[in-house]
């Protein structure tokens, strides 16, 4: 092969994989809660620093309000992560052991699974412990907060529980 065919070939792959991966990322309307959270703490968080900076005096609400949403985001946005296998991971790992990438993504969601079941178990727990108490700054009581968090812990431990019966039900394992 002409090293010139070959750098097309290699165009045309990386053309494809880049077709892919936008097609994979595409915003569904599962998208929309997060991204309304995000948007609630983007313009919070504008209004702390116009407050702060440009008036000299700093709305009290907004520090707690941004923590607050920012915590939201992580929680919701996790189940994005899980549903497109986009974590945080070492790449490398998958590719000196891609034999054994069944067994990690195995060992993977046995563990995340314990972890978040454990997690939403402890959240029940502080919730009923704390369900007197308000926010700070803002007139919501803190359960509030801990019901959404436990919402989405819920719906990632559906998520998890269902890619792994589709890993053990899969044709392509080893």
């Amino acid at each position: 092969m002409a090293p010139k065919d070959r750098v097309e070939a290699l165009l045309e792959e990386q053309d494809e994989a880049e077709r892919a991966e936008i097609e994979r990322t595409k915003i569904a309307w599962s998208d929309i809660p997060v991204l309304c959270i995000f948007g609630g703490l983007f313009l919070v968080v504008f209004l702390q620093f116009f407050t702060r900076y440009v008036l000299n005096d700093s709305i009290s609400w907004t520090e707690e309000a941004a923590r607050y949403l920012l915590i939201l985001v992580g929680f919701i946005g996790i189940i994005k992560c899980q549903l497109l296998d986009s974590h945080i991971r070492l790449e490398m790992v998958d590719n000196f052991f891609p034999r054994q990438i069944w067994q990690l993504k195995l060992f993977s969601l046995i563990v995340t699974i314990g972890f978040f079941g454990v997690t939403t178990y402890a959240l029940t727990v502080l919730g009923r412990q704390t369900s007197f108490q308000m926010m700070v700054s803002l007139p919501f009581p803190k359960y509030y907060l801990y019901i959404v968090i436990f919402v989405a812990l819920s719906i990632l431990l559906i998520v998890q529980l269902v890619q792994l019966v589709r890993l053990f039900t899969a044709k392509d394992k080893p």
